[in-house]
C-alpha cells in the first residue's frame, strides 16, 4: 500500500486559523495530482467565479495564482476550505487512479482506497466559530459506510451545493455555471 498525503497538507491555511462564518468542505487533493495553490483551485471550477459575484469583487480567481492578498480577503470575508480526507492508503498498482489530472471523488471514496480524514480537524474549527455555516460540493456523497460514518460525526448541520465543476450534470438546456450559481447565491448568506 502507499500512502498519498493532501497536497495542501503542510500549508499554514490547511487548518485555517482566522474568524471562520463559512466553511466549504471538499473531498481530497492529492500530491502526485495536478498542483493547486488553494483548495478549489483548478482553473476549470466555477467556485471562486461563483465567491467573487457572492462577495462582489473579493475573489476574482486569485485561488488560481494565490495572490499575496488572497488568504488575507479569506479571512475579511470569514471564508475558509477545508476537504474531509487528509490522506489515502491505495495499492501501488492502483495510485494512477488517485493521482491522476482529475480528482475523481468515484477514485477515493470507495472500497479500493483505505482513508484518513479530517473530522477532528474540522469540528475543531466548527467549534471555535460560532454560528459557522458549512456547506459541501460532493452532493449526495458516496454510500460507502465509513465515508457516511464520518460525515454524519462532523458537528453541525451541512448544507449541500451544487458542484462547481464544469462536468457536473445538470438538468437539459441548463447552464452548468448558472445552475450552481444560483444554488449557491441561495443558500450562501453574508
Amino acid at each position: 500500500m502507499v500512502t498519498i498525503r493532501h497536497q495542501l497538507i503542510d500549508q499554514d491555511f490547511f487548518i485555517p486559523q482566522w474568524n471562520i462564518k463559512h466553511l466549504f468542505l471538499g473531498t481530497f487533493n492529492p500530491e502526485g495530482g495536478e498542483a493547486v495553490p488553494y483548495f478549489y483551485g483548478r482553473a476549470r471550477n466555477f467556485t471562486w467565479k461563483i465567491l467573487n459575484e457572492i462577495f462582489p469583487g473579493e475573489f476574482r480567481n486569485e485561488a488560481l495564482n494565490l495572490r499575496a492578498d488572497f488568504l488575507e480577503r479569506l479571512e475579511l470575508n470569514g471564508v475558509a476550505c477545508m476537504d474531509m480526507i487528509r490522506s489515502v492508503q491505495i495499492s501501488e498498482k492502483d495510485v494512477h487512479l488517485v493521482t491522476g489530472k482529475g480528482y475523481s471523488d468515484a477514485k477515493i471514496i470507495n472500497n479500493k482506497v483505505k482513508r484518513e480524514y479530517n473530522t477532528i480537524e474540522i469540528n475543531k474549527i466548527i467549534n471555535a466559530n460560532p454560528g459557522i455555516k458549512v456547506y459541501s460540493t460532493w452532493g449526495k456523497g458516496s454510500n460507502l459506510a465509513d465515508w457516511r460514518r464520518e460525515v454524519e460525526l462532523i458537528d453541525s448541520t451541512i448544507m449541500s451545493l451544487r458542484s462547481p465543476s464544469p462536468v457536473a450534470g445538470v438538468p437539459a438546456k441548463t447552464e452548468k455555471y448558472v445552475y450552481a450559481f444560483e444554488d449557491w447565491l441561495s443558500k450562501i448568506e453574508k
